[in-house]
């Protein structure tokens, strides 16, 4: 029965692309569409950003709390970004505590107040371990809009982690643009 084998065809592309904790983009599959989504812009004309995201204290929470915290506070950052982003947006896992999403068609004012909106979402977002009280968490936030001069997606990239440096440098749970 081909049906059943192109069942598992699909479950095992599933797989390949989500990240099994978050259910966020993984790596490759995110790099991939923003790759796809890069290019068409540069064809076509149109308006892109890029948001790095990264965990602020995230050792501190798992050293504290245990993995399972950790694990529930990337499943929580994850839910609260979803609540907020359009269904256009993607958000991909990059790895450990970082975080990358896709805004197509944004251009930089409207890419940080989107940031924004997200860095005060998560900062009032809260994990609740019992027995223990619940705790809260915050994100920096770096931000990369497309110029012209951006040939590859990779220095897009690039500027966004720039921004995030910024942003952690300066005191943490806060936006900085490039």
């Amino acid at each position: 029965d081909i049906t059943e084998h192109k069942q598992l065809e699909w479950s095992l592309e599933e797989q390949a692309n989500t990240d099994c904790l978050t259910g966020c983009a993984s790596r490759r599959h995110f790099l991939e569409h923003a790759e796809q989504e890069f290019l068409r812009i540069r064809r076509y004309g149109g308006e892109m950003s890029i948001l790095a995201l990264d965990l602020d204290h995230f050792k501190a929470i798992n050293d504290t709390y245990g993995h399972h915290a950790g694990d529930l506070t990337l499943k929580k950052m994850a839910a609260v970004c979803r609540e907020i982003l359009r269904g256009v947006d993607m958000i991909g896992r990059l790895g450990g505590e970082e975080f990358t999403i896709l805004l197509p068609e944004t251009g930089s004012s409207r890419a940080l107040e989107v940031a924004r909106r997200l860095c005060q979402a998560i900062a009032a977002a809260e994990v609740s371990i019992p027995p223990q009280p619940p705790f809260q968490f915050t994100t920096s936030i770096g931000v990369a809009s497309l110029r012209e001069n951006d040939i590859t997606l990779e220095i897009m990239l690039n500027r966004a982690d720039q921004a995030l440096y910024k942003a952690k440098n300066e005191g943490r749970n806060r936006v900085c643009g490039v």
